[in-house]
């Protein structure tokens, strides 16, 4: 099994940034948060199309999670640009989510 280290977000807002979207990245998992940072710049220019704005930020992850629920989610702040949280979840009783493929999007609001 491959090691995880770091996961790449990208989101793409709207030029007065009142809605935001995750885009797809060319990669999502990286063994090394370096691997990562060293690539982020040109994803970001990548997934541009001028008609929105992209923030990518790099995440690490403990590699002792990757057994385990993993919560990833991700605001806009006007202090930090995109802020990515990853924690450690536990799975609802009773209930076994083998995967998702849904992509999330939300709202920017910034505070």
């Amino acid at each position: 099994m491959e090691h995880i280290a770091a996961i790449m977000l990208l989101v793409g807002c709207s030029k007065g940034g009142l809605s935001c979207g995750e885009l797809a990245a060319p990669q999502v998992a990286y063994e090394t948060m370096e691997d990562c940072v060293g690539v982020l710049p040109l994803a970001i220019g990548s997934a541009g199309d001028g008609a929105r704005i992209v923030h990518g930020r790099c995440a690490a992850i403990d590699p002792a999670w990757t057994e385990e629920d993993v919560e990833i989610s991700w605001r806009m702040t006007k202090e930090s640009g995109l802020v990515v949280d990853v924690r450690l979840v536990a799975p609802p009783s009773g209930d076994v989510i083998v995967a998702t493929a849904q992509p999330v999007k939300g709202e920017a609001r910034l505070p």
